[in-house]
């Protein structure tokens, strides 16, 4: 993620500085009026020739927007700041380990790295970032294959899902491999809200892998903790007295989680061809 531009510091020293700092709190303004406001907010004056030239930068760089004689911030070039923002603040927390920013370092087919978590709660919260931000990485053409042998996110996460989902700009599918009243559920939810669901059996289905644009995830979770699902899900013949603490007890449990990024466009595409293979066996 490469933003064209210096960030405007607290205290601006350059013209370019000063006119971004000016237009984040007032806007739309003439050359005039940026002229005005730099002799006013720090008692420089400033040639219309050199005001004008900055303004001309700014427009080439995508900063500014010129409307009827005035300058703003072009909106797009704000909200990748935000992104910005948001990523460096990812890399400077607990999330640093698992910063999707080091999915930039893969560039080549072929090229992989890996992570550990501790838990299935550390690996939703990974996911859950990363398609927060996906349109960040992919343009919509790039679809997205979630695999669910269990699906517990409607009931761990419904709003923050829900917020995910809607920003995205490209198809999202999930194939689900059961049909526990639980699974039933949350598949319902996830249809809801922007998820295409399909449904399988078939062993041969890669089911521990995510698909993101060119870039496939195979997740090994722990076995002990697997078990511990597969019998919450099994056990539970209804919603009514769905222990939801207990879910949130195993899903937090510490354990041993890695995930295997890949770089490989043409795996990705086939493994996407799963998608037509299952729309065309549910079709009468």
């Amino acid at each position: 993620m490469i933003i064209r531009a210096l960030l405007p510091k607290l205290t601006p020293k350059t013209v370019k500085e000063k006119i971004i700092l000016i237009l984040s709190s007032e806007f739309p303004l003439t050359v005039k009026d940026l002229k005005l406001k730099i002799k006013n907010n720090f008692n420089e004056s400033v040639s219309y020739q050199s005001v004008h030239k900055e303004l001309n930068h700014l427009i080439n760089d995508d900063i500014l927007i010129h409307e009827n004689k005035k300058y703003l911030l072009n909106i797009e070039w704000i909200k990748q700041v935000g992104l910005f923002s948001d990523l460096i603040i990812s890399n400077y927390t607990s999330q640093k380990k698992h910063s999707i920013n080091k999915l930039l370092e893969l560039k080549n087919d072929g090229d992989s790295l890996s992570f550990d978590f501790e838990s299935n709660a550390e690996l939703d919260n990974y996911f859950l970032e990363l398609l927060d931000y996906f349109n960040e990485f992919f343009d919509k053409d790039n679809n997205i294959l979630i695999h669910y042998t269990h699906s517990w996110w409607p009931l761990l996460y419904p709003l923050r899902e829900k917020q995910v989902i809607g920003k995205l700009k490209s198809k999202f599918y999930g194939i689900h491999g059961s049909k526990t009243p639980i699974d039933n559920y949350c598949a319902d939810y996830n249809q809801k809200i922007g998820i295409i669901n399909l449904f399988s059996k078939d062993p041969k289905i890669h089911w521990n892998v995510i698909v993101m644009g060119d870039l496939i995830f195979s997740f090994y979770g722990d076995d002990n903790i697997n078990k511990e699902i597969k019998s919450f899900f099994d056990s539970h013949k209804d919603l009514k007295n769905l222990n939801l603490k207990l879910l949130t007890d195993i899903i937090e449990k510490k354990g041993k989680f890695r995930v295997l990024v890949l770089k490989d466009s043409i795996y990705a595409r086939n493994i996407l061809s799963e998608i037509d293979l299952l729309k065309q066996s549910s079709k009468p």
